[in-house]
């Protein structure tokens, strides 16, 4: 397992190579907790950058957090415990919602793709979702 930070400066450094939101933060956590993706769950993260598909929707950075948590705490077969994984992604989503006063792309992003304030603006969604969800995970 890596620290927290090193899981922060991943998301952030997908980020910086032109990975979208989602899947930025998905590789982050999963970076910090030790757990390697296959290519398949990698590409999962991408239809939801933007909002989903840029509907402005979900956050994708919020999505990002609850995918790795998914990963990290979801079931393989029905007869296994699901509550763990609803629990920690409903306190990322309250966490969330708390800390920046919305869950939706269109009101956080400001409908705005095009400009270096998005890069920044959206930079910060991505490394908050990517230690909101660590700290879930580690911290419960």
């Amino acid at each position: 397992m890596r620290t927290l930070e090193e899981g922060v400066e991943h998301a952030s450094a997908c980020w910086a190579s032109q990975l979208n939101c989602a899947e930025s933060v998905l590789r982050g956590i999963c970076f910090a907790q030790g757990i390697e993706l296959a290519d398949q769950a990698r590409r999962m993260a991408t239809p939801f950058g933007g909002g989903i598909g840029r509907s402005e929707d979900a956050c994708g950075a919020l999505i990002g957090g609850v995918l790795a948590i998914g990963v990290a705490l979801g079931r393989t077969a029905p007869e296994e415990d699901r509550l763990k994984s609803y629990e920690a992604a409903g306190k990322l989503f309250q966490a969330f919602q708390t800390r920046f006063g919305s869950t939706c792309c269109k009101v956080l992003n400001r409908s705005d793709f095009k400009t270096p304030e998005h890069r920044t603006r959206c930079g910060k969604y991505v490394s908050e979702a990517t230690k909101l969800a660590i700290h879930i995970l580690r911290d419960g």
